[in-house]
């Protein structure tokens, strides 16, 4: 796993980190964390991301440019959470940690209005985190931002066998061997593992976004289709031509461009429907 670990790495040298954003490492409730914070913020809304990587992988070196390009378009302060791997620690340690950094943050300042945002394994969290969160009675998220989700660890939507030719990076045989790490034996449909079966009753607005040749696509239509069942708000963006966790790679990318104008448009809609309701 160390070597797959480096490797992924590497993605976050792909592009520059974005020179408007200052990168500070602080520890909350025991857990390393990074703030990110972009020179134009614009609200005093926190974010706090979840990387991907599958559970196994993924840290603040492969993601540290992408989410201060994501800051700054964001103009908002976003929290990176440092947390644990599988299979070193395996489910439900991440989500455990993730509550206790926004229970700290809350702790810290209890009107704080924060958001949640993840990407890959990291939406899944962002998602179960949020359900965890209305499990306990806690303080809600103001709203999630998925990019390209894994939110369903049974691994059985037919975007598996459709897209299975189509999508140049993830195959089910590498999410099935993931699955395993993290999940070990705890039923998958288990809502804090497979946040797409839970109750969504209740959730702030979500935007979802995804690539239309991924094998994961399926994970962000059935969200779309399970939040709207809930009452929640659900906007989702399916891409034609881009890979999973487009951004990470190119964030100068016409597809990239656009996905940070989305989700800039989302926090615009999200806020004008706060302040009307």
């Amino acid at each position: 796993m160390t070597e797959e670990r480096k490797g992924f790495e590497i993605l976050g040298l792909s592009y520059a980190p974005n020179s408007n954003v200052h990168v500070e490492r602080v520890i909350l409730a025991g857990i390393e964390n990074y703030w990110f914070t972009p020179a134009n913020i614009t609200s005093n809304e926190v974010v706090v991301y979840l990387h991907g990587g599958a559970f196994t992988m993924g840290s603040i070196k492969s993601h540290k440019a992408m989410v201060s390009h994501i800051a700054n378009a964001m103009g908002r302060k976003i929290l990176f959470v440092e947390y644990s791997l599988a299979p070193e620690k395996s489910f439900p340690a991440a989500l455990h940690e993730a509550t206790a950094v926004i229970q700290a943050l809350l702790q810290a300042t209890p009107a704080l209005q924060f958001g949640i945002m993840g990407d890959s394994c990291g939406g899944n969290l962002a998602l179960s985190t949020a359900l965890n969160l209305k499990n306990r009675n806690l303080p809600l998220p103001r709203y999630q931002v998925l990019i390209s989700p894994w939110l369903n660890l049974e691994n059985n939507y037919p975007s598996y066998v459709q897209n299975e030719k189509l999508d140049p990076i993830l195959t089910k045989a590498m999410l099935d061997g993931a699955m395993s790490l993290y999940a070990g034996t705890h039923d998958l449909k288990n809502p804090l593992l497979s946040p797409v079966q839970g109750s969504l009753t209740g959730l702030s607005p979500t935007l979802t976004m995804v690539g239309a040749k991924e094998i994961l696509r399926d994970d962000s239509i059935y969200l779309h289709e399970a939040l709207e069942q809930a009452g929640a708000t659900s906007i989702l963006k399916i891409l034609d031509d881009v890979t999973h966790v487009w951004p990470l790679t190119d964030i100068e990318s016409r597809d990239s461009k656009e996905a940070l104008r989305i989700i800039v448009d989302f926090l615009n809609t999200v806020s004008v429907e706060l302040v009307h309701n």
